[in-house]
């Protein structure tokens, strides 16, 4: 037991006189008895909904939307009914809820080691000292859970979807871990088991160094013969990177020094590694060093741009309205799909890489064999839970592995296919991807999509994607050291530079790509159309609605199947205008896109296109293989939304094509970039002036009193882009994108 104070414990002594059962003796009761316990709150909105109460015996979680703005250090008093939710003991459904008092101190952690774990610290806040993250780098992201070990036992660290630790950087050295112990195991006869940690903010992750990494390790620029990195620290130190061509650390042999700009508010820093080759692989560790202290970041993987064209061309096999081109009209091949992949399989000189999920085209087989028989290197994965007709009829000698079924669900969805990805040509390679698998239904009939981008960098990456999943370099697969699912890691580049254009490639579940999408809908401050078969997570359909409350003109089309009719979607038409939240009803075959387009008609805020395999879901998030890219491409996001477009409009949806916004004389916002104050000078009188973090978070907010000019004082404790609202008194409100430097 941790120390209690005097007053924690009088605070008790006289809320326990109103209370039937200390929360110890509640936990005894039969689930579905009715208990009335005090308590600490112990937590504020960090994990949701939930809210954790100790007193002296024990902690307990409360679970009642009455709750909702109860913060750390109330003292409470709750009658309700005691629940079993997955073996955490909580009290849900309450009949009364009392406030006793407010900014109490919160009970001190009780220091355990991480094999005492258990149900009688269930609810309590803990602590866990020395122990490091497994297997994780970059950021954290939400509604999913990281492995810890103190080098001698392993526990799960969970992240909720609302915790303000998303997006924040993985410590990748041993701290000490604050945490309301908590549990989820959906085995009934096993109780002790799924325990896991909930930390509230990075507060509770407290490292022991000299200095620390606020900000993940990043590409800042990409060129044919370098890659520059950028990050974030809390106090100046001399910045360091070393690089070499493999992973181990005893390869990075090379060392330069980085630059800084420091200043009270901020320390930013900066890598960059020379004298690289056109789609060069590197790997490079940052580190840092303040006196005797040396703190180092992860070691990454990056490529250099290529010397490919970098063309991209998109095609879908639905109806499009070129009205709305702007420079190149989509194009919709209806029943020629196939056609398009197999003119490019008849176009390979050296090798094709083919990850499909359902496989069964005459043509597209055909292609592969007389590919073959002309001496192509072919390699093939699919997905053993599923049909794949036409893997039959290939050539005996071109190679074949299958993912195994597996209890949990998994499968390997992938569509992609990598064509001369070591042509000493570069305008010989290509990516192939999108939404469709190989099979009539899905080339003829459902809604999908496919890009070929003609890119050397691009390609390296999804063949070390494509390998790790066979098992070997050769030709030949080793299923025995094949990996699948979640024993994949997060080792390919992310940020290519392809034909003047930035695009993200991410893998799942490797590379926390749910968190990926969030962040780039968290861009959005213009428009924001999303189409997709499903969406299942209600971190994903938040963000929809973040970009809609910061002002974005949103759309959302998905398919019309008993997935969507979940709460997740329930939000989404509950959240979003008449007309703006629509199902695919009126089209035949499904809409089996996995696609958003963002800000599509502001061509000066980063216009982009996310596409691929991964379905918004929690299974293609944790367990099954995926691929998606992000496209940031004005032209590419045009194609899209003529698509987007005739299809929204023919299910009755209310489409409204965004003008791009710009400063007019009727409202300025100026300097930006800023030092830290800006300017807001408007010809309307001025309701209220929002400021949004890129993932939505509201960081600053002015209500005014119909004033026509306002100074505002940035905060002094944020830097980098933000969102800007300025709304008027008649409701007129315009967004911009901000930096503060």
């Amino acid at each position: 037991m941790g120390r209690i104070t005097l007053g924690f414990l009088f605070l008790f002594l006289a809320a326990n006189l109103l209370a039937q059962s200390t929360i110890s003796e509640a936990r005894k009761k039969a689930v579905g008895s009715t208990v009335t316990v005090s308590g600490i709150v112990t937590n504020g909105d960090e994990l949701g909904l939930i809210k954790y109460i100790q007193d002296e015996s024990a902690g307990i979680a409360i679970y009642d939307g009455k709750l909702a703005n109860s913060k750390r250090g109330d003292s409470i008093t709750v009658t309700g009914v005691l629940d079993d939710y997955s073996n955490l003991l909580e009290v849900k459904d309450l009949t009364g809820f009392t406030t006793l008092s407010s900014g109490n101190p919160v009970p001190d952690p009780i220091l355990l080691s991480i094999d005492k774990i258990g149900e009688q610290y269930e609810g309590m806040l803990i602590k866990i000292e020395g122990v490091e993250i497994i297997g994780s780098t970059g950021t954290f992201s939400g509604s999913q859970n990281y492995s810890f070990s103190d080098g001698v036992h392993t526990g799960e660290l969970r992240i909720s979807s609302s915790s303000p630790i998303v997006g924040q950087p993985i410590p990748s050295g041993s701290f000490n871990l604050i945490a309301i112990c908590s549990q989820y195991s959906f085995s009934s006869n096993d109780t002790q088991t799924g325990y896991q940690l909930l930390p509230r903010t990075m507060d509770d992750l407290i490292s022991g160094n000299a200095v620390n990494f606020l900000t993940s390790v990043d590409v800042i620029n990409l060129t044919k013969s370098s890659v520059t990195l950028g990050w974030e620290t809390d106090n100046g130190a001399t910045p360091f990177v070393r690089y070499g061509s493999s992973n181990r650390v005893d390869s990075l042999k090379n060392i330069k020094q980085g630059d800084s700009t420091t200043s009270d508010e901020q320390n930013i820093h900066i890598a960059e590694i020379t004298g690289l080759n056109p789609a060069e692989i590197v790997f490079a560790q940052v580190f840092m060093v303040l006196e005797s202290d040396t703190v180092y970041s992860p070691v990454g993987i990056y490529i250099t741009e290529s010397n490919s064209t970098g063309a991209m061309h998109v095609y879908f096999n639905s109806a499009v309205d070129q009205t709305l081109a702007d420079e190149t009209p989509a194009v919709n091949l209806g029943q020629n799909m196939e056609d398009t992949l197999a003119a490019c399989i008849n176009r390979a000189g050296q090798s094709i890489d083919l990850a499909i999920y359902n496989f069964d085209n005459q043509m597209v087989g055909d292609a592969l064999n007389a590919a073959y028989d002309r001496g192509v290197k072919i390699r093939i994965i699919t997905c053993g839970s599923t049909t794949h007709a036409s893997i039959s009829d290939l050539n005996t000698g071109i190679s074949v592995l299958e993912r195994p079924e597996e209890i949990n669900g998994g499968i390997m969805h992938n569509k992609f296919a990598i064509f001369d990805v070591n042509s000493v040509d570069p305008d010989k390679t290509w990516v192939w991807s999108g939404s469709t698998n190989l099979t009539s239904s899905q080339l003829f009939y459902d809604a999908n999509n496919m890009v070929f981008i003609q890119d050397q960098s691009l390609a390296k990456s999804y063949q070390i994607e494509f390998e790790e999943m066979w098992g070997s370099t050769g030709e030949t697969a080793n299923a025995l050291k094949a990996k699948f699912g979640e024993d994949k890691s997060d080792n390919t580049p992310h940020k290519f530079m392809i034909g003047g254009n930035l695009v993200e490639s991410y893998f799942s579940p490797s590379d926390n790509t749910n968190q990926r999408l969030i962040d780039a809908i968290g861009t959005a401050d213009n428009d924001l159309y999303v189409e997709t078969m499903l969406i299942t997570r209600s971190d994903l359909s938040g963000a929809i609605l973040d970009a809609y409350d910061r002002g974005a003109n949103v759309h959302v089309i998905t398919n019309a199947e008993p997935d969507n009719t979940t709460y997740v979607n329930d939000a989404l038409l509950n959240g979003l205008p008449a007309g703006k939240f629509v199902f695919d009803t009126q089209q035949s075959g499904i809409l089996h896109h996995k696609l958003a387009i963002i800000d599509a008609y502001k061509k000066d805020s980063d216009p982009q296109v996310i596409t691929g395999s991964h379905n918004w879901s929690n299974v293609a998030n944790a367990v099954n293989d995926e691929n998606t890219l992000i496209i940031h491409n004005p032209d590419i996001a045009n194609q899209y939304i003529q698509q987007f477009a005739y299809r929204f409009k023919h299910n009755d949806g209310t489409l409204i094509v965004s003008a791009q916004i710009v400063q007019t004389p009727e409202l300025k916002v100026f300097p930006n970039p800023s030092a830290g104050r800006i300017q807001v000078q408007s010809a309307k009188p001025l309701k209220s002036i929002q400021l949004f973090s890129l993932n939505g978070e509201k960081i600053g907010e002015w209500i005014l009193s119909s004033e026509y000019e306002m100074n505002l004082e940035l905060p002094v404790q944020v830097s980098g882009m933000f969102i800007l609202k300025v709304e008027d008194v008649y409701g007129v409100s315009n967004v911009y994108k901000i930096i503060k430097q």
